[in-house]
């Protein structure tokens, strides 16, 4: 499992960097396991323009002084589609 997870990365072309949302995962003692949400902007220099996911994760992992096992790329998973709403079964008498 991973500590820190990045929600979001997108390149501005404009300033040369890719900028990230990220969570991470700490523990409050009043409160219990929480999370909070940073920001990482990378150059250039640090993160190639066609980055894979794996690139990232180093870089965010470097710009953070953390271990890169404990950086991951959140994965989107599509809500359920909804179930068919059964057909009224009809009452006999009415």
């Amino acid at each position: 499992m991973s500590l820190i997870t990045i929600s979001t990365a997108s390149i501005n072309y404009t300033s040369g960097t890719t900028d990230c949302q990220c969570s991470i995962e700490t523990v409050v003692l009043s409160v219990g396991l929480t999370y909070v949400g940073t920001s990482v902007s990378l150059q250039s220099s640090d993160l190639p323009p066609d980055w894979t996911d794996e690139q990232l994760c180093v870089a965010v992992a470097a710009a953070l002084g953390v271990p890169v096992e404990d950086v991951s790329v959140a994965v989107y998973t599509p809500p359920a589609p909804p179930e068919p709403t059964p057909e009224p079964t009809p009452v006999e008498g009415v």
